[in-house]
This record gives C-alpha cells, structure tokens and sequence, in this order.
C-alpha cells in the first residue's frame, strides 16, 4: 500500500519575479502563479499504487543476517507460501536489491501486488522466524500546502519580530548560523540566484527510475541515484493516476531550503533564517513522493554513515529537516525510526513537519517518530493554522502561513526561493507558500542559529535532546490559545530566545508582540480585566494612525500611547465603548514605537484587533 499525504488543500502559491539585481515588489507586482484551491476543498483520493517493494530487516545473528545468500531462500519461501491469493496471476517472486542503510534488505516483487496480496506477503515474511520486521515501502510525499533583501521588511513577517515572527532580529545580532550544516531530504534544489552560493553538495537518493505500463517513473531524472541533487521537477499528468492527477512542478525543496538558509546582505530577494549556515540537498521525492527506503537511506547518509554503493558524505549534516511524511503511525515505519535514531546517536537534530491534514499527527510518519522535533503551524498572527496537524506529537509551532488569517501585502504566505517552470526549471522566482512544510525550516534554522552560537561561545554542540529542552523552554506564548483538542506543542518558535538560552544566558521576558499595519489579528479572548498588550511601529510621515477592536463577544476597552506601554489611568489615548466594536485614531501620530493595550470590561473571546499606520 503506498502511503499518501493528502493535504488539506492544493496547491497554494503566489509569486513575484526576481531579476539579477536589486527589486523591490508592490502590491501590483504579485501575481498568481499556480492555480490556488480553497483551503476548504478537499482533493480526491488519488488510485492507489501498485506495491512492488518491501522492507525486510533480519534478526541480527541469523542466518540471513549473517550470510546475505540465504535472504534469497527466505524470500522464496515466502513467495511460494503466498501462491493462492490470486491463482489466475502470474507465479509471484521476490529479489533482494540491495541491504538499506540500517542493515534492512530492499526487495521488488516480480509484478505489480494490490493490497490483498501485498498483504499475505507480508504476513508469511513476518512469519519467518529469522525475520525482525517487515514492511511496505510505500511513498511519503512533500506537505504541499503551498508557496536585502528588498523583500524581507515587505513580505517576510514570518522572520521578523512580529505577533506570528520568529523574531530573527534578535537572533542575528548573536548568531547567523555560520558553520552549521543543515540537509534539506526535499525534492531537491534548483541553483537559485539568492540561494546558490549557501548550497553545498548533496545526493540524489531516488532509485526508482524504470518506466512501465504498470510502474511510474518516480526519479524523472533518467538514472538512479547519484551525486547530483538538482530539483528536475516533480511535475504529474493522468499517466500518473496514482499521484493524485495533474500538476505542475513545485520546486519545493528549492522554497524549503530558501526558508533555512537563503542568501542575506546581497541587496537581493529574501532573506534566509539561518543566511550563515549551509543548506545540503538530498533529493528523496521525484513524481508521485518518494520511497520510505530511499528516505531512510538518505536520513542516515545525511548524519555520515555508510550506504551501500554511495559515497560517505564528506560534510555530515547537524541538523535534519524534512518536510515530506505519509499516513501511518511511525509505530508502523520501523524503517524509518531506525535511521533517524542513528541520525541523532551521531548528534545530528532532525526536524520534522507536522502535516496539513487537521488530523493527529500520531497518525504520520515522520511527524509520530521518536527522536525528532515535530513542528505545527501558525498564521501571521501567531493563531492555529486551519490545516496544520495538531496533538501531543507537536512539540512547537513556527510560521507555515494561512490565506484565511493573512492580510497585508504578504496576502498570509511565507515567501521563499522558488521557480516558474511549469515542469522543468524556469525563472528564479519568489513564492508564497502555506504549510507545515514551511513551518519545519523555520525550525530547523533556528537549530542552526543555536548550535552556531553555542560553538562561536566556545561550548560543546548542543545534543539533540539540549536542542529540543531549549526550543521548548524559549516559546513564545501563543497570543490565542489553540483549542484544546488541537494543540499544536508548547508555544511559538523564537529565535532571539532561543539563542540567548543556547549562549548560557537568562531568558529574557516574551517581547511585547508587533501587530503590523493592515494585518488583522483574530480570535482574541480573556476574563475580566484580562490586559493584552501590543506594539506598533508607525513611520515618519505618516498622517494616520487607526486601532480598532472588533467582532466576537463580550466587553473591551482600547488603551494607547507612544513610547511606552499605556495604564488604564494615564493612557493618552483610549476608548471604552460598550461591546467589542472600539476605535482610537491619531491625526498625524509622532513617528516611533507605538503601544495598544486591550483590556477586558467583561469575559470576552473571538475579538479580532486591526493597526492601520497610513
């Protein structure tokens, strides 16, 4: 059975064109790139793929283990003992391919199987008493809620110290990550112009590249794995019926590895979370995903160990980002829970993404696996994403964008590296994309930043369990709290926090959030007399500056001022209406810092909270 990420919508990006020099974007140089799907369409269930590969680790000290000419015996037992399920089919064979990284053996069927009959295979396979465990290699796939730096001050709210940001300010001013290498087991990269000179070499893990009626083609490149990582394009049409029908290339390693480490100070496109480190690209996904088996053997890689008919990697990884999983709980992976324990027993991090389906992330692979950092999503006002996966697997949000929370400019998206091919590489371009598969990188830079830090401060690398006790410690409280069924882990991602704890130093206090002009900041709730307090950044020159409160239920008073935060007895502005409809405006406001308190005259909740600066 192939294992298939559904998203929970399609497709979502926005893009703007990048030139060779420096460009600054209006509101009227964004244009639709992709065909956009509302967020509340479900896509159809794609046909399932034929299986025709399998996972078969043998118990260590057995025969087959020891001796890899007895695995052929095995497999042939448990083919002929399968012989029944379908008698009008052709006779059923078994072949080892090749031993994975973690000692487990890679074998095709001789035929494509359905479900039915995969499954009496696997049943005689885990009968064997020589057998460890056995498993489908099915397909995980990209989260695919879709896409100085001129464009970082513009679109960037995801970086920048903003109520949903990661506050990266505060974070560069101590480290960039330099010296930190972080593998992006993606789709690959494009050589894009604001990201190139961080990339360093990586692989491509994508094995599977015959093309026949009944087998698609995953890798698209015309060769097996290799040395060269470039994203050739993921791109689907009917031939493909198992992928979920027609699509066009991504390019989504290219966006994900941009959100890392994207080229910073050259006067160019976007910034990157972690500009200093290095970004690795494997390649693991090609049409239709990619494979449980290549994906293991590239986590493990990726950390420095040794794959059969590969070279070692000369630049082992600190951390792991993977923004891809399928369906099934890591419980049922065994695969892929051995590599990433061997990727962290050799100190490499490994980041994953929670998922977009509105769903458990219990029940998804990587997002369940022991040893990693799981990540959920959040819009730009630090609320719940509307497909982000949620529950006790989560461990804390980051930035994925939400077009329903989003307003400004940025339009909800987070706005990385990308490309206009429709299916082999165009243009450099900047996208807009939404998803779990954003939020991860954020994640993982942050990793960056810290190990940086911590090791320009003469201390030891920080050990992934360290890593993982000072995200959570550094959280920033969410500013709406997620509903209780769908909590998405302890807090929002924060950079300068982060770093501070990595360097040794006290935590500082949260910062006051910045609500930035034109964003609405939604589902606000407290008790009485409950205080929120929020900053505002208002240029010079500008004529106006407008605070509302609005929607929901119950009572709120608006309390404002510059320069420092207002009291409810000295505030030089405010404004105590009944209900939750409440306005401030200030002709000609004094340039600088600005500070809103909103104050509950009765339990309030669902208030929304808009700054205009104009």
């Amino acid at each position: 059975m192939r294992q298939r990420f559904t998203p929970q919508a399609g497709v979502l990006a926005l893009a703007i064109s990048l030139g060779t020099v420096p460009m600054l974007a209006h509101a009227a140089d964004v244009a639709v790139a992709r065909t956009v799907v509302p967020l509340q369409q479900l896509p159809a269930e794609p046909a399932v793929a034929p299986v025709q590969r399998f996972i078969i680790k043998y118990k260590p000290g057995s025969a087959p283990a020891r001796d890899r000419s007895r695995v052929q015996s095995s497999l042939g037992t448990a083919a002929a003992q399968s012989v029944g399920v379908h008698p009008s089919r052709a006779p059923l064979g078994l072949k080892a391919l090749r031993r994975g990284a973690t000692g487990a053996e890679i074998v095709a069927a001789s035929r494509p199987l359905d479900n039915v009959e995969a499954q009496s295979v696997l049943r005689q396979l885990r009968q064997d008493p020589d057998v460890l465990y056995a498993q489908l290699d099915g397909f995980k796939h990209a989260f695919d809620l879709m896409p100085n730096d001129p464009q970082l001050p513009i679109y960037q709210w995801d970086l920048l110290n903003t109520v949903g940001g990661i506050h990266g300010p505060q974070a560069w001013d101590h480290s960039t990550g330099k010296g930190v290498v972080v593998a992006v087991l993606d789709s690959g990269s494009t050589p894009h112009v604001d990201l190139k000179d961080n990339l360093i070499p990586g692989y491509d893990f994508v094995s599977w590249y015959g093309q026949s009626p009944d087998q698609p083609d995953i890798a698209g490149d015309g060769d097996g794995r290799d040395p060269d990582a470039t994203d050739t394009g993921d791109w689907t049409d009917a031939s493909m019926p198992w992928c979920g029908g027609s699509a066009d290339s991504s390019w989504h390693g290219t966006h994900v590895a941009g959100t890392v480490a994207a080229m910073t100070n050259n006067g160019l496109g976007v910034a990157g979370t972690a500009w200093g480190a290095k970004v690795q690209p494997v390649r693991v996904l090609g049409h239709c995903g990619g494979l449980t088996s290549d994906i293991a053997d590239a986590i493990v890689w990726a950390a420095g160990g040794s794959i059969d008919g590969v070279p070692v990697n000369p630049t082992p990884a600190d951390v792991i980002n993977m923004s891809l999983g399928g369906r099934g709980a890591c419980s049922q992976d065994p695969a892929t829970q051995e590599a990433i324990d061997f990727a962290v027993s050799r100190g490499t991090t490994v980041v994953v993404a929670a998922g977009n389906n509105n769903a458990d992330a219990s029940q998804f692979s990587p997002a369940s696996c022991d040893n990693v950092i799981t990540v959920g999503a959040t819009g730009v006002g630090g609320t719940i994403a509307s497909y982000t996966n949620y529950g006790p697997r989560v461990d804390l949000a980051a930035p994925g964008g939400d077009p329903d929370s989003g307003a400004g400019i940025s339009r909800g998206y987070v706005w990385s590296t990308g490309n206009d091919g429709a299916t082999v590489a165009g243009r450099d371009i900047i996208v807009g994309m939404v998803g779990t598969s954003m939020a991860s990188p954020h994640v993982a830079g942050i990793v960056a930043l810290m190990q940086s830090a911590a090791v320009a401060a003469g201390k030891d690398a920080l050990t992934p369990a360290k890593v993982r006790e000072l995200l959570v410690e550094s959280v920033r409280p969410f500013p709406v709290q997620p509903p209780a069924n769908r909590s998405i882990g302890a807090g929002l991602a924060d950079a300068g926090r982060a770093v501070q704890l990595a360097l040794g130093n006290t935590l500082p206090e949260p910062p006051v959030p910045e609500l930035q002009s034109g964003v609405l900041l939604q589902g606000l709730g407290g008790g009485q007399a409950q205080s929120l307090l929020y900053r505002v950044e208002v240029p010079a020159g500008t004529r106006s500056l407008n605070l509302r409160s609005l929607g929901g239920r119950g009572d709120v008073s608006l309390y404002a001022a510059p320069g420092a935060p207002p009291s409810v007895e000295d505030a030089a502005y405010r404004s105590r209406r009944a209900g939750t409809a409440e306005a401030i405006v200030v002709a000609s406001p004094q340039p600088g810092t600005w500070y809103l308190r909103v104050v509950g005259e009765a339990t309030f909740n669902g208030v929304s909270v808009l700054a205009l600066a104009r």
